[in-house]
């Protein structure tokens, strides 16, 4: 699905603003997980026979069963980023998530209201069009413009002036850049007009480098309604000329992916190579960005890149080495993934739930 993990950049950032929560010691960065032997001995044993135990329809049936099964509990977490990531994992399990997605829509957090609200347009679930009703009046414009969003995508008749009116206010680039988002997705070229508008305007209360992301934004959604000329600025947001930008030039390789743009594959693979502005090495996250959006263009070889950073002690580079293994071919990455649905931070089991589920739906079917 689309709801990207850094867009719905709006929702992503407000989840840990909004929650009075605090990670547990375990989920900080930094801290040295020790694998069991057990573990050990499953890593092993798959890179001997991965072809054959993780071929066989009922083990893959079983280890999805598992992945579901995690991804729903995950959903009553005391964590909103867990919470809200289940909900978007489970679109690829549409029956699962009209199960539990109600309680989800009435989250207390408004960031994982928004993302639920998404995930109702986004698996073409029908039965909850009241409780959608509602939220286009929430007190949260992220909220009220997803549930806009998923009425406008299955059909209902629903007033779009909220949508307009966040992407053209002035004080919140992220709210800009979900509304873009949103509009992008409804895929109506009859708003491009509305986006240029957006993208002429200024924002002077706000941070430049979160305007940049916010401009970037709105390229996208330009060029998913048809705007080819936006690409180009999408493309030379690949080459960071500080450190300040390399945010950027990260959220442009995940657009340049889903927009499947194959004209950029050259540039991707050669970025991944590359030393970063200032000589040092490109930071993991990108590299791990780079791979899936490589995966998406055709090339499922970025497992090589997932190996280097599945086991680090950063939280963040165990979740999106996970998000990787979820695009590659190979069945002992289906190994790998299941060790790490008992990694010991939550928000890593649930990306590793989540890229099983991808995997293992994607090739059964």
């Amino acid at each position: 699905m689309k709801i990207r993990k850094h867009v719905c950049m709006a929702a992503v950032l407000m989840l840990g603003g909004c929650s009075s929560s605090r990670p547990m010691v375990a989920e900080r960065e930094g801290v040295v997980r020790v694998r069991g032997s057990e573990a050990r001995e499953l890593l092993s044993r798959s890179r001997t026979s991965a072809q054959s135990e993780y071929a066989s329809p009922a083990r893959r049936a079983v280890l999805l069963d598992r992945a579901n099964e995690m991804l729903i509990e995950a959903t009553e977490a005391t964590d909103p980023q867990m919470r809200a990531h289940a909900y978007e994992a489970l679109v690829q399990e549409p029956e699962l998530l009209d199960g539990v997605i109600e309680r989800g829509l009435l989250d207390e957090n408004y960031g994982v209201r928004s993302i639920a609200a998404m995930a109702v347009g986004k698996a073409k679930l029908e039965g909850h069009m009241d409780t959608l009703r509602i939220l286009a009046a929430d007190e949260s414009p992220f909220v009220s413009t997803s549930a806009i969003y998923s009425l406008v995508t299955l059909g209902e008749d629903v007033d779009r002036t909220p949508l307009a009116d966040a992407l053209l206010q002035d004080r919140q680039p992220e709210l800009r850049s979900h509304a873009a988002f949103l509009l992008g997705e409804i895929g109506d070229s009859s708003a491009l007009p509305l986006l240029r508008d957006a993208a002429r305007r200024t924002m002077p209360r706000s941070m430049s480098a979160q305007v940049r992301l916010s401009d970037l934004q709105l390229s996208e959604a330009m060029a998913k309604l048809g705007d080819e000329d936006q690409l180009e600025p999408l493309r030379a947001a690949l080459f960071p000329a500080q450190p300040s930008d390399l945010e950027a030039t990260a959220l442009a390789v995940q657009i340049l992916g889903e927009l499947g743009d194959e004209a950029s594959r050259g540039t991707l693979a050669q970025l991944a190579e590359t030393k970063g502005p200032t000589g040092e090495s490109m930071p993991p996250e990108i590299l791990l960005t780079i791979a899936i959006t490589m995966a998406k263009l055709g090339d499922l070889n970025g497992w090589y890149l997932a190996d280097r950073f599945w086991e680090s002690d950063r939280i963040v580079l165990r979740a999106d080495s996970a998000a990787v293994y979820g695009w590659t071919a190979r069945d002992e990455d289906l190994a790998k993934l299941e060790l790490m649905l008992s990694d010991p931070v939550g928000v890593v089991r649930v990306a590793a739930a989540s890229a099983l589920v991808r995997r293992l739906k994607v090739s059964d079917v």
